[in-house]
This record gives C-alpha cells, sequence and structure tokens, in this order.
C-alpha cells in the first residue's frame, strides 16, 4: 500500500499525531474516538482490524499479519506499520464506515468495542514508532537489536540485511568473469580509454542483464558464528514469519541445517500456509546426521529425490552427467570447495552439500532447504567426470559500435564480434544466419558459443547443427568445450520437442 501524501507532509503528520498514540491507553472510554473494527478492502484482497485506539493488524490470505501503530485526529488516521517501517495517513468518512489510503478503499464491514490499548515501555520503539523508525534505514546494529528485542519486526529484517550487507562488503572481491582488453592495460601498446570503455560497458551490460532477469546472483557471504546465535536466538524469542525465514537462510548458507530447521518451525509457527511450512514439512524428523554437513570428495551416483523444489530428480550418472527429470538438456557435475557443482546453460551452478548420512542438500538459491535423498535400487558405480577446456569470452572487438562492426570483427577472429553478432540475430530471432557467428565462438573454445548451436536447434529444427557440434567436438579433442555442450543434450528429447513445436498450429511468443 504506497501512501497518499508527501513524506514531509506525512512526517509532519505523524509528529503531531504521536501525542495521540502515547496518551492513548490513558484516555477515558468517552473520550475515544477511534472507529474499532473490521474494514474490508475493496478488492477483497486484504482486511484491515482496528482493534484500540493505539494498535490494529492488516491481514491477507496469502501474507502474514502486519502490526500497526494507529492514532486519530479528526478524520485522518495516521499508521505506522511496525512489520514495513511504512507510515500513511488515511482519511475516514461516510460516518467511519470508510477508510481510503493509498490506491484502496476500506468499507467498515463490522463494528466493535475498542479494546484496551497494550501497554508500551516508555523510551522503547513501540512507545515512539515515529522517532524510531523515521530513520531506521540508517540504524547501526546495535540499535537495530535493541528494537528488535522490542518486537519490531521491521527492525528485525533491516538487522539481518545489515549484517549481510556488512558480510559482503568484507568479503574477497570476485574477479571479473571477463579477461581484462588490452585497450584497458594502461602500460601496453594497445591501450585506448575510449574503446575500453565501450568494450566494458558491452559486457557489464551483459552481466546486470542476467542479474535483472534473476539468471545470475552474487554469492552471500557466509554471517559470523556472533551474528549466526544473535539471530537464532531473536528469532526464537520473537517469531515473526519473514524475519525467522530469512535468519534460517543466513543459517543454511553457513551450514548450520539444524539450526536453519529450528528457525523454520519458528517462521511456520504463526500461520499454518507460511511458504516456511512448505519449506521446513520434509525436514521434519530427520536424524541429526542427515542435516549435519561434511565435505564432499567425491561425486555421487544413482537417484536422488527431494519432495519439493524446481530439480527434485537428479539422476547421477557416468562422467559426471546429470540426469535432470523434465528437461532436455542434462548438466554436468564437478566437486568444488567441497560441494557439488552442476553447471547450467544459463544461470548460476546449483551447488549441493554432502552431509553425514550420505544424503545430499541444497545450498543454492533454487535449491535451498532441499534435502535429496538416495532411492534405494540405484546404479552401484559410475565412471570418474571428465574436465573439458574453455577460454573465456575475450573482449576483443574495438569496432563494436560501428555498422557492420562486429561482423568485421569476428570475420577478423575477434571473438567479441561473433558473440555481438549472434546475439543481434537471435534477438530478432534471425536464427538461420547465427550458426556461422556461435560456431566460430564454439571452435575457439567459447562455451556460449557452443550452447548457441544447441539453441539454435531447438528454434529451427536443423539437423546440421548437431553434426556440426559433433564435429568441432572431433576435432578440437575429447576434452574441448563442444564434446561438453554435445553430451549434456538429449537430442531425442530435443528433436520431439521440435517436432511437437512444429505440429502445434497455436502461435507461440
Amino acid at each position: 500500500m504506497t501512501s497518499v501524501v508527501s513524506a514531509r507532509r506525512r512526517v509532519i503528520g505523524w509528529r503531531a499525531l504521536a501525542v495521540l498514540v502515547l496518551a492513548a491507553a490513558s484516555l477515558p472510554a468517552a473520550a475515544q474516538s477511534m472507529a474499532c473494527g473490521t474494514y474490508k478492502q475493496d478488492d477483497g484482497n486484504a482486511t484491515l482490524i482496528l482493534e484500540s485506539e493505539g494498535h490494529g493488524f492488516l491481514t491477507s490470505a496469502h501474507s502474514p499479519t502486519e502490526e500497526l501503530r494507529i492514532a486519530r485526529s479528526e478524520d485522518v488516521l495516521g499508521m505506522v506499520n511496525l512489520a514495513t517501517g511504512r507510515m500513511e495517513n488515511w482519511t475516514f468518512g461516510d460516518g467511519d464506515r470508510t477508510l481510503t489510503g493509498g490506491y484502496h478503499d476500506f468499507v467498515r464491514e463490522k463494528a466493535a468495542a475498542c479494546k484496551p490499548f497494550y501497554p508500551v515501555e516508555e523510551g522503547s520503539c513501540r512507545a515512539d514508532p515515529v522517532g524510531c523508525l523515521e530513520h531506521y534505514l540508517e540504524a547501526e546494529p546495535v540499535q537495530l537489536r535493541q528494537w528488535c528485542s522490542e518486537d519490531v519486526p521491521v527492525a528485525c529484517k533491516r538487522l539481518v540485511e545489515l549484517y549481510e550487507r556488512q558480510a559482503n562488503e568484507a568479503a574477497p572481491k570476485e574477479p571479473p568473469p571477463f579477461p581484462l582488453p588490452t585497450q584497458c592495460d594502461e602500460a601496453a601498446k594497445g591501450h585506448d580509454p575510449a574503446v575500453c570503455m565501450r568494450l566494458l560497458e558491452t559486457m557489464a551490460g551483459e552481466v546486470m542483464g542476467k542479474a535483472i532477469m534473476g539468471l545470475s546472483h552474487a554469492p552471500q557471504a557466509v554471517l559470523p558464528p556472533e551474528q549466526l546465535v544473535e539471530l537464532a536466538s531473536l528469532c526464537q524469542q520473537h517469531p515473526r514469519e519473514e524475519f525467522c525465514q530469512r535468519v534460517a537462510e543466513a543459517q543454511w548458507n553457513a551450514g548450520r541445517l539444524l539450526e536453519a530447521r529450528d528457525a523454520l518451525h519458528h517462521a511456520c509457527s504463526t500461520r499454518a500456509d507460511a511458504y516456511a511450512c512448505t519449506l521446513v514439512a520434509p525436514l521434519v524428523g530427520l536424524p541429526p546426521a542427515a542435516l549435519s554437513p561434511v565435505p564432499t570428495t567425491a561425486l555421487p551416483c544413482g537417484l536422488y529425490v527431494a519432495e519439493h523444489g524446481l530439480f527434485s530428480d537428479l539422476q547421477f550418472g557416468d562422467a559426471g552427467v546429470v540426469q535432470v527429470s523434465g528437461y532436455a538438456a542434462r548438466l554436468r557435475a564437478r566437486v568444488e570447495d567441497g560441494r557439488v557443482h552442476l553447471r547450467r546453460d544459463i544461470g548460476d551452478d546449483i551447488v549441493l552439500q554432502t552431509v553425514r548420512d550420505g544424503s545430499l542438500v541444497g545450498m543454492d538459491g533454487t535449491t535451498r532447504f532441499a534435502h535429496y535423498t538416495r532411492q534405494s535400487g540405484a546404479a552401484g558405480g559410475c565412471s570418474a567426470p571428465l574436465s573439458f577446456t574453455e577460454i573465456p569470452q575475450p573482449l576483443d572487438c574495438p569496432t563494436l559500435d560501428r555498422e557492420g562492426g562486429p561482423e568485421a570483427c569476428c570475420k577478423a577472429g575477434q571473438l567479441l564480434g561473433c558473440k555481438l553478432a549472434a546475439s543481434a540475430r537471435a534477438r530478432d530471432e534471425d536464427w538461420k544466419s547465427t550458426p556461422p557467428y556461435y560456431a566460430a565462438l564454439c571452435t575457439a573454445g567459447v562455451r556460449d558459443g557452443c550452447v548457441g548451436l544447441a539453441e539454435v536447434y531447438e528454434h529451427t529444427g536443423d539437423e546440421a547443427l548437431p553434426t556440426l557440434l559433433a564435429a568441432i567436438c572431433a576435432k578440437g579433442g575429447a576434452t574441448h568445450i563442444a564434446c561438453d555442450v554435445d553430451a549434456t543434450r538429449d537430442w531425442p528429447a530435443l528433436r520431439a520437442m521440435v517436432r511437437a513445436i512444429a505440429e502445434d498450429p497455436a502461435p507461440r511468443e
């Protein structure tokens, strides 16, 4: 819900109403003017409950209940949302039968006598919600901890956010996903600041595009142990749904799986249909060994199944190839930093952690909280994983912003030109003209080029493309990246998909 008044007017108005908020509990009954009762949002999606002179609740079927501090001055209802930190002024109308705020009207469904306003400790955030939450985004951890201990949900959530930001800022910086161009090296003969900027802007745009589309996420650094213990304690004392789920994510990310399960229990405790209840259900009853991480030293083998998640069935087979139920592309597994990484064509790796009883748990954003159990009767042994040779995408096309520049670069063997030329044609859905550019990339060892050839096949059904990919593999040798992409395509499934699309007359986006 969005305020209909400016931030300045809102704060001024609330400072005037704050006196009423603090005094509401001591007002005699005859002086109380709050129109207590239940108000229904005009679209039926939310319910506002004004319970006393000083507090109320905002509820909806699919969101946690949000507690409000309220005060009335004539026909204006001032509200501080303790769950979000928002401050708004709404307006009573039609003899208190309606309330208008943001872009919605609320209509009184049932009037009720006001209950006594609960006592608040003098000097606490609940006693002066405007004073403490007006600048809560700038508050230091010590202040947020105090407000969280007073059961102010937005302060608890902000404390987790601040800890995570501090951990990320202190973590070692990730190396750039592409080599620095010669034009950006001040000591190099070909140093050219203008060209350097154009090249970096091109690749930065691609990196940002993946992030915006949710295909790539910066890794979340692990919080220090003392902060994890503190957050677990605050969650136990104040089991708010959103806060405790964030705490569970932080605990799981740190490998504290049992503590994460406890936090999910707390997140689930206030609302039976909370998302946390879906997450914790498969973890209930698991013995400690099933939630005790151990370093992974070898790839799993056989079928592993989780009760929920986008990737719920993982069949680990020979050479590190993993078949995912319902997907036409297989994944290639490797052991890295004591965990199992499954490489995807687009997006971040799926990351799995071995636990003491031999099962697996998901550690990335897609599989977090998933517990994978090895199915009996699965294959007993798998051949060793393979590794492949690839090169990062070079930034080597100084004429990329000229008309025909990418094509000229590609012809001259500058691979950024090949990538840009292929990407432009793919955006225009000119699939038939993209293979030469993708093939040049793939032959040179850039994985995106090999994946691009497979993508073009999905759009065209051109049988020359699997043959081309296999030929690049054969020419480059068994460790060429084209061999990996070829082996991780389920070509029969892709052919069936292409035929189904061709036979379906319905237009497709």
